[in-house]
């Protein structure tokens, strides 16, 4: 057995945590990526108009990857285990989902025709629940072996196989795992190649499991036990230890970060045992304790339990087990992993050995918290008096409320806000409105009061915060007051995390004035994402089976775990103690397969609903008329389809095969939502016509059948509605929508006839009325036009690349993989009859993407001279375009005809003039 250097992290270590960090670092599967420009720009009647290009919205696509640790090759194993022939050896493996959504990873082995000595007998894959290292009771051979994973999880596995009776000692065996992705089958991993060596000295086996598994807090503790036995042909003796003499030891390095304080245990069955450390990487050891706590470093800093013991003297079948608590910072980064292996030293009987357990992975979990409230004041509680204007209105801050005292109808009122980001890590934030009174056109805008927020911001550093703004037009006719408005900012990482703040207009006055001159003088003019239902119970009779039936059954929503509490009593008449193998069984697969991801069962030794430990498979020996309590959590799918899913917990007695069961179902909501977005507003001539498009998304877990219309057309104006891509034109729609994220886009068209006068506004709120169900879901969007005597157009497009290069992913860009290269061409067009001024063309980074660059390939129909300028603030202008543009930022294009390197209201658009913007974004 080959001897690794006490410094040497273990390179499975280190590809598990790189692989987790890409995988994290990647957008989800499925989210929607939105770009949306807008322009201002003074119409040829010297008003002031906004008006905004349609939406493009990509689809993130899934990315099939994944990873199986540790690697090696045939020529350099990555790892060895030795074993008498006859007998059984283990090999642990890890496999890390590093792809962007969840993947079945198929496992199968495969061994070499030549190059090694003899085949392992009877390849087995089992899957190793609670990552310890070791076949536990219940832990049965895979029958299909496979594993699902969600983006960023992992699973451990034990390939266990038979050295064949008669082996030279000396000869080995190479044994490959092989994974194959389902999503995309060509996407493998075969290089994790093991060795297996007969030998008829002694075999010091060496496990380690990690309490708990997974995800861990910051500022919470992992229970590290390394336990292992002589497996061997002989007696095991001892290697020379530095400062502690001659015997067996088992080290483990700290993993950087982690703290240990309290003194390990440990226990051998033969020999003295010491608790030991160690400060400069195993060169030396001491006794415990160490003047002051150890702070891992990954490299130097152990502690070990030394095992003393003259020649040969931990025989045949002796075993040992090691403990050591480690506290993770307070302010541990999410992400951090915390990947170890330990190491076990010994002399087999003719040559020293060190041998290394199978490494475990903790990863600090990720908290997810909002707030959202005035104007540079997140977390509420501005100064007294304190106030800011914006638009034409002063708004005052005062708690998480901010109020407009006094406003008129027929104009806009403008409130500003910060939201923060107080999670731990990075998060994008979705901003809702309530509270807006009928009538009024209200709308998100970005900290520059211009440019609209389509979809989701972000993603906001944890700690950062993000400005932006709620524009609302109010219509003539609205007097009086208070109206008040909810803002609400929800997290996209944890959509259970939420917060809200309140706008107010306190009073509303006439807004419309007249002033007839002549006449006399001064005549006036729930908890659901965790539901614990059970039974207590015990058996009236003590020689019959008793089943119970768990009631009333719990309903939760997809995603959502439901938590049972349940006991196990022994009542064997033999009064003898008993094992129970505790198991969930179907009663309708093909239900219960479509709704639930994973069961696992907890001890909850105190009968306080929380688990006690890490997952389990069996009580463990129970004496009669010993109770053992417990829980079992039911993870559903993201996907789960409405209805329910019936099944039998049981628990089986090991002894004689005895079965008790629970009968219960899980019912998954029916989750009604549709998103209809964005809102519109742009600028029409008399006569003239203009299109809107908006995204009708279905977010409910069940089939949509939607009614889609509106209520426009006060002016005699006409509206018309398509959902093929104008092919066809409708009064209204009735499309139906596929679950989980089926969407169409909606085509309005709106004709104006002649004759309207310039300023004229008609609204038409566009209504989405949709049955899931039993249920019913609405949405709604508005479409704010205006007559002007000069029109801006935007019209945007978008195609995708693979990767860096050349080669089209998506023609329309309704498609994208992490990576690929989103490019956006837009143009502005004035399709009026007069000079526009002052025209400035915003494009903001869409959410989870990187900026690339931004150029302007082609202008036409400007005056001689006319030079392209670029801004990042809508201030500072430069004729050259910006090289970098950070999260949340947005560009700005001008054509400076006058010469003075700004854009002011001495630029002009021309009738007929057209600019070209090409915006180019990676996909994170």
């Amino acid at each position: 057995m080959t001897k690794l250097p006490t410094r040497l992290i273990p390179a499975s270590v280190l590809a598990l945590a790189l692989a987790l960090g890409l995988a994290l670092a990647m957008t989800p599967a499925g989210t929607a990526i939105q770009n949306q420009a807008s322009a201002s720009y003074i119409d040829s009647a010297g008003q002031p108009r906004t008006t905004t290009s349609n939406l493009v919205v990509t689809i993130v696509q899934q990315v099939y990857s994944f990873t199986i640790t540790p690697n090696g090759t045939e020529a350099v194993p990555g790892q060895t285990r030795y074993g008498l022939p006859g007998g059984p050896v283990y090999f642990n493996y890890t496999i890390t989902n590093t792809g962007n959504g969840t993947d079945t990873i198929n496992l199968s082995t495969q061994q070499p025709p030549t190059g090694d000595n003899f085949d392992l007998l009877n390849p087995t894959l089992y899957l190793d629940t609670n990552c310890n290292g070791t076949i536990d009771a219940g832990e049965s051979p895979m029958a299909s072996p496979s594993v699902t994973l969600p983006m960023g999880g992992s699973a451990c596995v034990i390939l266990g196989g038979t050295i064949p009776a008669g082996t030279p000692s000396g000869q080995y065996a190479n044994i490959d795992l092989v994974g194959t992705s389902a999503g995309n089958p060509t996407t493998k991993d075969d290089g994790n190649w093991a060795r297996a060596t007969a030998t008829a000295q002694a075999i010091l086996t060496a496990t380690k499991s990690a309490s708990p598994t997974g995800a861990v807090n910051p500022g919470s503790t992992i229970t590290y036990t390394i336990s292992g036995s002589n497996n061997g042909g002989s007696a095991a003796s001892g290697v020379n230890v530095p400062g502690l003499g001659t015997g067996i030891l088992v080290s483990d390095v700290i993993p950087t970060g982690l703290t240990v304080n309290a003194m390990p245990t440990g226990s051998a069955g033969a020999g003295t045992v010491q608790v030991v450390y160690s400060t400069n990487g195993g060169l030396t050891w001491s006794s415990w304790p160490p003047a002051t706590p150890l702070i891992g470093d990954g490299t130097n800093i152990a502690v070990g339990m030394f095992i003393q013991g003259g020649p040969g003297f931990f025989p045949q079948g002796a075993s040992y087990t090691f403990s050591f608590q480690a506290t993770v910072p307070a302010n541990a980064p999410v992400g951090t992993s915390y990947g170890n292996t330990a190491t076990v030293r010994y002399n087999d009987g003719q040559t020293n050995q060190t041998v290394s357990t199978n490494s475990t992975t903790n990863t600090v979990a990720a908290s997810y918290a909002v707030k959202v409230g005035p104007y540079e004041y997140p977390l509420g509680n501005p100064p007294a008096n304190s106030s800011y204007l914006a638009g034409q209105y002063t708004v005052n801050r005062s708690g998480d409320t901010q109020t407009i005292n006094s406003a008129y109808d027929g104009t806009e009122v403008i409130f500003r806000h910060t939201l923060r980001n107080t999670g731990n890590t990075s998060d994008s934030f979705s901003l809702s409105l309530s509270g807006v009174p009928t009538g009024w056109t209200c709308g998100f805008l970005a900290n520059d009061l211009s440019t609209p927020i389509s979809g989701p911001v972000g993603p906001v550093a944890a700690g950062g915060d993000y400005n932006f703004a709620l524009r609302c037009s109010i219509p003539a006719g609205y007097t009086g007051g208070p109206f008040s408005l909810t803002v609400t900012a929800t997290s996209q990482g944890n959509p259970g995390q939420s917060d809200t703040t309140s706008d107010t207009v306190n009073a509303l006055a006439d807004g419309f004035r007249l002033d007839l001159f002549g006449g006399p003088e001064g005549a006036p003019s729930y908890e659901q994402s965790k539901t614990t239902n059970g039974t207590n119970y015990t058996s009236d009779d003590p020689n019959a089976v008793n089943r119970p039936s768990l009631s009333p059954y719990p309903f939760a929503n997809p995603g959502a775990q439901v938590v049972y509490r349940l006991r196990i009593t022994n009542l064997n008449p033999n009064g003898l103690a008993d094992n129970y193998l505790l198991s969930v069984n179907p009663t309708d697969a093909a239900a219960f397969n479509a709704r639930v991801a994973s069961v696992l069962f907890y001890p909850d030794g105190n009968n306080d609903g929380q688990p006690d430990g890490p997952a389990i498979t069996n009580t463990g020996l129970l004496n009669f008329n010993q109770t053992f309590s417990y829980l079992a959590v039911v993870t559903l799918k993201p996907s789960a389809p409405p209805g329910g899913a019936p099944f039998n917990f049981e628990a089986r007695s090991s002894t004689n095969n005895e079965v008790d069961w629970a009968y219960t179902e899980v019912w998954v909501n029916t989750v009604a939502q549709v998103v209809l977005d964005p809102d519109r507003s742009g600028t029409v001539t008399s006569p003239g016509t203009i299109q809107y498009t908006h995204t009708l998304i279905n977010l409910s877990n069940a089939q949509a059948e939607c009614l889609v219309q509106g209520n426009g057309g006060s002016y005699g104006w006409t509206y018309q509605y398509s959902d093929n891509g104008g092919a066809n034109w409708y009064g209204a729609l009735a499309p139906s929508l596929a679950p989980n994220g089926g969407s169409v886009t909606i085509h309005v068209r709106v004709i104006v006839p002649a004759g309207q006068p310039i300023g004229r506004t008609d609204v038409n709120t566009v209504t989405a009325t949709c049955n899931v169900g039993a249920g019913t879901a609405t949405a709604t969007a508005t479409e704010t036009t205006t007559v002007v005597g000069g029109e801006l157009r935007l019209q945007k497009s978008a195609v995708s690349y693979v990767g860096t290069s050349n080669t089209i992913r998506s023609g329309d860009g309704s498609q994208a993989y992490p990576g690929d290269v989103i490019e956006y061409t837009l143009v502005a067009e004035n399709i009026g009859t007069g000079n526009l001024t002052q025209v400035i063309v915003t494009d903001p980074l869409p959410a989870y993407t990187e900026f690339v660059s931004v150029s302007v390939t082609a202008i036409s129909g400007f005056p001689a001279g006319a030079q392209v300028r670029y801004s990042t603030d809508g201030t500072n202008w430069t004729p050259t375009a910006p090289t970098t543009l950070s999260t949340g930022g947005v560009i700005y294009v001008g054509v400076d005809t006058n010469g003075n390197n700004t854009i002011d209201n001495g630029d002009i658009m021309p009738p007929g003039a057209k600019i070209t913007i090409t915006l180019r974004v990676r996909v994170k």
